[in-house]
């Protein structure tokens, strides 16, 4: 009974302005609201919204749970560390009117929030000011090109000629065209020229010699990957997770072989930044100029190559922690700006508002992490075209044919006769114990192959995606062998008599009509067993009482490919005692099978289907008219499920027409197509209009189907499919790492959701996640993978069972009696054809039919419509091997908050996707802010991009810090020339190849490294002793790249090839550790650097003594060290010893003269030939080797390479 006062409080808000806020404001508004100096604990009590969303220790309010609620446990004192108000504890009254308060639902006027505390305090942060006070966020300027007196200059050299003039320098001359030569080979395809690259170039006195030598470097194939390597710097790229297993990132190397073919073939930046950052939202994607697969998308794969860990403690945290990684690479990598340092509050130096790192936050949160399949060359789909042809022929085909030659009732009946359970016997003794014909133990042991199927000796287990199980031994006979399921052919056993009852053997794999274990007698097949689709071992038995004394022999037949087109035997054994006594319906031979069929005008393999399917309880019933129990089971499953849809929340409804509006899909297996009425996914023969099959164009197909996110509030996901090896998962917090974890996001996926042909409820348990966002992921990988999607819904509760439309179709309709049953499956036999033609089939009927189809109960009488199959089944086995790419994926529009302090546990204002403030600020989608980065208002992207490019012919930047253009960056040494070169390169169409070609034509570039000796020493030391102003051509030691593929190139050992999977590093004794992979050959397999793998915990220990970066963030500049572990590197390292041997072995098989023979390996190696008093020092220490070695032979050759390697005329560029 509801009292006055609690109905008060239940009713309206007096009781709140009465008793509560009075309260608040009195005892605690000076500490937890807008008003006050400093929220303390991060806690506001001004509003009902602070209370839910709580401070540092989370939420204090639970509403209608007091006892729940830290704000009660708090005013009670009940902890002595947490007592509010601190000053004195409230009386017993008003502990209880708050106790009352919250009992009721904690009722609050609906009314604005008051100005957030740590909002009004952001007055102090005037991004207008910083905006106007710092350099690059003003407009790119129209540079006006100065004039040098009495010089014939580029725009470039005017720029730097007139800054050298002002500060009293002179420039140095040009450099000597070996030199120049060797300079610009290593800066634009990162390899040393050859000796006859160099003779050419020496013995060209054209003018525009060095013009050639551009261009023919930039139009070769090397220039992409050299370039790639700088951009693998920027966004970390790796191919591993790091931390503790160091976990694959699936499909790297993907991304990598799209920047090389972007490089080459310089696609605009503005394209390129795009790609980057919204590749997937593109509508008109660029495409590979011969495959024609989507290159756009490849590069949102720069998002996902941050580290990650398989079992955070806290996956919010994790997820915040993601996103800094993520967004501090964007930031650097196109704007130069430290984004990641608002994470936690304003940037303390940068136009960056805290509200700015999270609006851009939103993107990531909104979007979905994908591994998209390429389609190469447009074959995948053009199949799938071809596919849909042969369903909508196939189609027409069936609705002009009866499905059988035989009636149903006519197959009935004569299983009902020929499966009357026999008078039982009584067997004992082990049934494995006997005559063993073959355990295929010590090989084939006699039994021989005839094709390619089954291979020259047994099966032997070892790990994969579909191991199979339950085998006995060592090893099986198995026609499912190494390069997958396109063999076909025969096994034979040798000929053996037999001497007892029963044949005991275990079979595993498909149970397609063209495979099996088959028992031959005089060139007759009398027995057959095949698989159920399962790679787990089952034992089978025959009877053999007809045929004692007979001489045998046992076939395994495989006259099919795909999709369960293999089988699998072993432990053949002659026992007297069949392996399962308790065998109801003995099925009889398949040779007696044949003999009715054909006696009877039936099909053999319908009738041994029917067999088989009375061998079930619930379907032996049938035969003897025993319906009630199944009629009871179907009509509780039913309101079972009935049930469930009441106490259930529908998420998301599919039909073969459509995906659920926000769903998402990519690849072929789920695009919508609700003209194909024939389905070809072997598992039904029509497609239902209220289920989405991935498979109903084939077996082949794949693809990924993702949901719009949603908050979990529910215990359970349930998702009602039909599905044999689809992935399943619901991914929370954008956290892709469970697969790795099966403890912490336990119930989260399903790595193989099978439902052995039926309808069923797949589970996820989110009941540890509530107030988490997360999106649901379906994904199909083909080769034998599908799944029948029919709804997703929330819940609380499981589902249960679910009532499938088998003869269970039948045994609902009450009016029939058990005779009559066969008669109403021959009248809708009759009745299907005009059905299929109008469309007028019920879901029940279609479900139905596919159950039929799918259990073998019937035969298409028109051969033809059996060939068009057999050719839709042969052209998706055709189907070439899926390759995948790590992408980012369009998910839903992202509303969310400020992380207050960093934490996700304590939300602040709330946020959308939008570009930064101070670059406009507008919202949109990814695409949208992709085309503000690039619009022309914008001054960060053109300047960021040329200070990179203009870094790497010159060691360093105009602006010295190419990933920090902010204040705490430092400023550029020419403002003027970077805003000219950053104008023409836009104004080029964003073209890279442009830009170098201006820069390395440019007599700055072109300059010596030597100081002028014009120049005044002392003039020099106070105006510019760094060589900022360039006036001379600074000298770079060889980057790691450089060195290594150099050193193969000498050997003879570089592979040129382009692209493909990495080679695993080479590991050392030294590294050890968790994660470890296997180790690749010493010299890489004579692949260039950056086709090398990049383990995050397995780095190149070579690579990284020469400073290759390790990928933990972005790195625009790389170090340059100086450190004993270089020259012990070129001095012991195996590689390099290796390497130094073929290059002698080169040298002395030759044969030249030796002062010749130094000349060519000089220049080969320095870039020219001795000098007279450095050839009379190699000519010494030749004969010094000689000594030591007994010998003039090719490790002399080897030793002296080895110096030259070592050499600073080898390591560093003039």
């Amino acid at each position: 009974m509801m009292t006055a006062e609690s109905s008060l409080v239940a009713n309206d808000h007096s009781f709140f302005e009465m008793r509560i806020r009075p309260v608040l404001a009195e005892k605690c508004y000076e500490c937890h609201s807008a008003k006050a100096a400093k929220i303390k604990g991060g806690l506001r009590l001004d509003h009902i919204d602070f209370m839910k969303r709580g401070g540092d220790s989370g939420p204090v309010l639970v509403e209608g749970k007091p006892e729940e609620s830290l704000l009660i446990q708090a005013i009670r004192y009940d902890d002595p560390d947490f007592q509010m108000p601190p000053k004195e504890k409230l009386g017993q009254r008003t502990l209880s009117d708050f106790e009352q308060w919250i009992l009721q639902g904690a009722s609050w006027p609906d009314e604005p929030t008051p100005q957030l505390a740590y909002s009004s305090k952001r007055s102090s942060f005037q991004i207008e000011k910083r905006i106007r006070e710092h350099w690059s966020w003003r407009p790119i300027s129209k540079s006006k090109v100065p004039v040098v007196e009495g010089e014939n200059l580029s725009e470039i050299d005017s720029f730097i000629r007139a800054r050298l003039k002002t500060d009293g320098l002179i420039p140095a001359e040009e450099a000597d065209k070996r030199t120049w030569l060797r300079r610009v080979s290593y800066d634009l395809t990162g390899l040393p020229p050859s000796v006859e690259e160099i003779n050419q170039f020496l013995g060209d006195p054209s003018a525009d010699s060095h013009k050639r030598v551009v261009e023919r470097l930039l139009g070769s194939v090397h220039f992409g990957e050299k370039w790639a390597r700088h951009w693998m710097d920027l966004v970390r790229y790796a191919e591993t997770c790091g931390h503790e297993f160091d976990y694959p990132l699936e499909h790297s190397h993907e991304y990598r072989d799209y920047l090389i073919r972007a490089f080459n073939g310089d696609v605009p930046y503005d394209q390129f930044l795009k790609e980057h950052v919204a590749g997937d939202l593109i509508a008109d994607p660029r495409r590979h100029s011969t495959e024609k697969f989507n290159e756009s998308i490849i590069g949102t794969g720069f998002w996902y190559f941050h580290e990650a860990v398989h079992a955070p403690t806290d996956p919010k945290q994790d997820n915040a922690d993601r996103m800094e990684s993520q967004l501090d690479v964007f930031g650097k990598t196109f704007l130069g700006l430290t984004i990641g340092c608002a994470r936690c509050h304003d940037h303390k130096f940068d136009a960056i508002s805290e509200k700015d790192y999270y609006s851009l936050a939103s993107y990531i949160q909104g979007s979905t992490r994908q591994e998209y399949p390429l389609d190469d060359g447009g074959k995948r789909s053009e199949i799938a075209r071809q596919l849909s042809k042969f369903a909508e022929e196939a189609f027409t085909k069936l609705t002009h044919s009866k499905l059988d030659k035989g009636r149903p009732s006519e197959y009935w009946k004569l299983a009902s006769e020929l499966l009357k359970p026999s008078q039982s016997e009584s067997f004992e003794g082990d049934p494995w114990k006997g005559n063993l014909i073959a355990d295929f133990e010590e090989g084939l042991e006699g039994w021989k192959p005839v094709g390619k199927a089954f291979g020259k000796s047994p099966q032997r287990q070892t790990s994969g995606r579909n191991p199979v199980t339950n085998y006995h031994g060592k090893g099986w006979a198995g026609s499912l062998i190494s390069g997958g399921d396109k063999w076909t052919g025969e096994l034979h056993s040798p000929t053996f008599r037999i001497t007892e009852r029963f044949m005991n053997f275990l079979v595993a794999g498909g149970s397609r009509l063209k495979v099996g274990v088959e028992l031959w007698i005089d060139d007759e097949r009398k027995l057959v067993s095949r698989g159920s689709n399962k790679e787990n071992f089952t034992s089978r038995t025959w009877d053999l009482k007809d045929y004692f004394g007979f001489e045998a022999q046992i076939r395994l037949i495989d006259s099919e490919t795909g999709s369960w087109g293999h089988i699998h035997a072993d432990r053949f054994v002659l026992s007297a005692t069949p392996v399962s006594v308790a065998r109801k319906i003995p099925i009889p031979p398949f040779q007696e099978l044949e003999r009715l069929a054909h006696a009877h005008g039936l099909s053999p393999d319908v009738l041994e289907s029917w067999c088989k399917h009375f061998k079930n309880e619930k379907n032996l019933n049938a035969l003897s008219g025993n319906f009630e129990k199944e009629k009871n089971s179907f009509a509780g499953l039913t309101k079972a499920e009935e049930n469930f849809f009441l106490n259930s929340i529908p998420f998301a409804d599919f039909k073969s027409d459509e995906i659920p509006e926000g769903w998402r899909a990519t690849g072929e297996a789920f695009k919508a197509d609700g003209n194909q009425r024939l389905s070809l996914s072997g598992t039904a023969i029509l497609t239902n209009p209220e289920t989405f099959n991935s498979s109903a164009r084939g077996i082949r197909r794949v693809g990924n189907l993702r949901s719009p996110h949603f908050k979990i509030e529910h215990d359970h996901i349930l998702i009602k499919a039909n599905s044999n090896k689809a992935f399943v998962r619901v991914v929370i917090d954008n956290f892709h790492m469970a697969i790795y974890n099966g403890l912490l996001f336990n119930g989260t996926l399903i790595k193989e959701a099978n439902s052995d042909g039926e309808f069923k409820w797949f589970s996820l348990n989110t009941s540890k996640y509530k107030g988490h966002w997360a999106y649901l992921e379906v994904v199909d990988k083909g080769q034998d993978a599908f799944i029948e999607i029919d709804q997703v819904r929330f819940a609380n509760g499981g589902a249960g069972r679910t009532p499938q439309s088998d003869l269970s179709y039948l045994f609902k309709q009450t009016d029939l009696v058990g005779e009559d049953l066969p008669k109403a499956l021959d009248g809708f036999y009759e009745r299907m054809p005009h059905g299929l033609k109008t469309g007028s089939l019920t879901l029940e009927e279609i479900a139905f039919i596919n159950y039929l189809h799918r259990n073998g109960l019937f035969a298409f009488v028109d051969a033809t419509l059996q060939e068009t199959l057999i050719q839709a089944s042969e052209l998706d086995d055709r189907t070439p091997r899926e390759r995948y790419v790590l992408a980012m994926g369009k998910g839903s529009p992202f509303e969310g908050n400020v992380y207050v302090r960093g934490s996700p546990n304590k939300l602040g204002d709330p946020v959308s996707g939008r570009n930064l403030t101070a670059l406009g600020g507008k919202e949109g989608d990814r695409l949208d802010l992709a085309n503000q980065l690039v619009a022309m208002d914008n001054p960060l992207v053109a300047r960021v991009m040329a200070n990179r490019i203009w870094l790497q012919f010159f060691g360093r930047g105009i602006v010295p810090t190419p990933d920090d253009f902010g204040p705490m960056g430092q400023e550029p040494t020419h403002p003027e020339l970077l805003d000219w070169l950053a104008n023409d390169f836009r104004e080029n169409d964003w073209s890279l190849k442009s830009l170098m070609r201006k820069i390395v034509l440019s007599k700055t570039y072109r300059q010596s490294s030597a100081l002028n000796p014009s120049n005044d020493r002392e003039t020099v030391n106070s105006a510019d002793p760094q060589n900022l102003l360039l006036y001379k051509m600074p000298v770079r030691r060889l980057q790691a790249e450089f060195i290594r593929d150099s050193i193969l190139s000498f050997s003879g050992r570089l592979d040129r090839k382009l692209y493909g999977k990495s080679i695993a590093v080479h590991r050392t004794a030294f590294m050890t550790g968790r994660g470890g992979r296997g180790s690749g050959p010493l010299d890489g397999a004579g692949r260039r650097s950056v086709y090398g793998s990049v383990y995050r915990n397995f780095l190149s220990p070579f690579m990284l003594a020469f400073d290759q970066p390790a990928p933990f963030g972005t790195k625009g500049r790389r170090s340059v060290s100086n450190v004993p572990a270089q020259s012990l590197a070129l001095l012991n390292d195996p590689f390099v010893i290796d390497q130094c041997k073929l290059m002698g072995k080169r040298i002395f098989q030759e044969k030249s003269p030796e002062t010749e023979a130094i000349r060519t390996l000089h220049t080969m190696i320095v870039g020219k030939p001795p000098s007279a008093k450095v050839q009379d020092h190699l000519l010494a220490f030749l004969e010094t080797q000689s000594k030591a070695h007994g010998n003039r032979g090719e490790q002399v050759w080897a030793d002296l390479a080895h110096v030259l390697i070592n050499s600073k005329g080898f390591l560093f560029l003039n």
